[in-house]
């Protein structure tokens, strides 16, 4: 018998950001029509920050305290990885939101001009122009890794793209159907 485990990550995003009302429903469809389980991962800026949160880059990230806090939100999910591990379950891999700060696998937000106050609209303005995509994980999903890889867990992670979701999720569903298929 063939058992799957997904460990997954889906919308909990800043109010305006999010591309479905819930869950990436196209995603859950193919992952159940699949019979691949899941684990919902906590969203670690919305048990940080709120839900009332303005949108961060991982420079605002990259601090002990929430690479702390990160981490004590990742050690059930951690325990559980490898708990599946030693029963014989194949476990699929984590899917990440790019774009994210946190929860990006490929891709996130950097500005290192990023903070301070909004009383100055130009001032502002300039912050946002020196926003940049750069091709690394977020800080969850990079404190994610190296938890696993302290317990010789190797899974792989997968992004699905916040800002084209829609048109990203035919791309993450080929990638995972080849990992079924092998």
């Amino acid at each position: 018998m063939f058992l799957a485990h997904c460990i997954l990550n889906v919308n909990a995003k800043v109010d305006g950001l999010a591309s479905y009302p819930a869950a990436v429903r196209g995603l859950v469809d193919f992952l159940t029509d699949h019979e691949v389980g899941m684990i919902q991962l906590p969203c670690p800026e919305t048990e940080i920050l709120g839900v009332q949160r303005w949108g961060h880059v991982k420079d605002q990230l990259s601090h002990p305290f929430f690479s702390d806090c990160y981490a004590r939100l990742l050690i059930p999910f951690v325990r559980q990885a490898a708990m599946y591990r030693e029963q014989g379950y194949n476990l699929l891999g984590i899917v990440g939101v790019d774009g994210s700060p946190s929860c990006g696998v490929k891709k996130t937000c950097r500005s290192g001009q990023w903070g301070g106050d909004f009383l100055d609209s130009k001032e502002t303005w300039k912050k946002v122009e020196n926003l940049k995509w750069v091709k690394e994980p977020g800080i969850f999903m990079e404190t994610f890794q190296k938890m696993l890889a302290e317990k010789e867990l190797s899974l792989q992670f997968y992004g699905l793209d916040e800002a084209e979701a829609k048109a990203s999720l035919p791309g993450l569903i080929d990638e995972l159907s080849r990992v079924l298929d092998a």
